[in-house]
């Protein structure tokens, strides 16, 4: 089983000219990490014990518009050592990513995997090191965190979720939730919770509204 590694399905945006795929990674250990673009490229980058690392890849010249349809490239993320630990995903691009795959990077401490990707789930049952998760803009219609207790910053906006349990979350420190028409929101003990944005576009009743609301202004009077 390869303990370091993401993968995932890149496709060219029909409207955009060229292609371009940011990613930002982080690691802990002196080691290294390779990036197969999936169209014949490949970058290694070396890590030094705990560090974040920008990359940039261009699929196409930026005169030349991708076809209707685009085009998909499949790109493998690997940790080229036994001890390195991927910490840190965050994908920023022209190109729509797909079918991502951390189940073999379970020590992934953020992930960032937005804007308007087609699944309606989202599974980091295992990845219970998880501290920060941006999921937002995408399509998802459940969402299971009860295995998250290190969880502190969680936004899951413009999804369709129609409810959310966060009573395993006693780290969370930010939570935004908003237009999602969820009709459900269960947060139990949280004594961090000082930010919170998930009245808009939700359908929550007005008495669990004002329970989170003091919650929150009890916290922030803790200060």
């Amino acid at each position: 089983m390869d303990t370091g590694k993401i993968k995932f399905t890149a496709i060219s945006i029909a409207w955009m000219e060229g292609g371009r795929m940011h990613l930002s990674i982080k690691a802990k250990a002196e080691s290294a990490i390779s990036i197969d673009w999936g169209d014949g490229h490949v970058t290694h980058q070396s890590f030094y014990s705990e560090s974040e690392r920008r990359f940039c890849h261009d699929y196409f010249p930026k005169h030349i518009t991708p076809p209707l349809g685009g085009i998909p490239f499949r790109v493998v993320i690997n940790s080229n050592s036994p001890d390195c630990r991927i910490t840190g995903f965050l994908s920023a691009s022209d190109m729509k990513v797909v079918d991502l795959d951390i189940s073999n990077c379970l020590e992934l401490e953020e992930l960032y995997y937005s804007d308007e990707n087609p699944h309606n789930s989202l599974d980091v049952s295992r990845h219970t090191a998880l501290k920060i998760l941006n999921c937002r803009d995408n399509k998802l219609t459940s969402l299971d965190l009860s295995n998250n207790t290190a969880l502190e910053e969680l936004n899951c906006s413009a999804n369709r979720l129609s409810h959310l349990s966060l009573s395993s979350n006693f780290l969370l420190k930010k939570l935004y939730c908003e237009f999602n028409e969820m009709k459900q929101l269960f947060i139990g003990y949280a004594p961090h919770l000082r930010e919170a944005a998930f009245e808009e576009g939700n359908q929550i009743d007005e008495a669990t509204k004002m329970q989170i609301l003091e919650l929150i202004a009890d916290n922030n009077a803790e200060k």
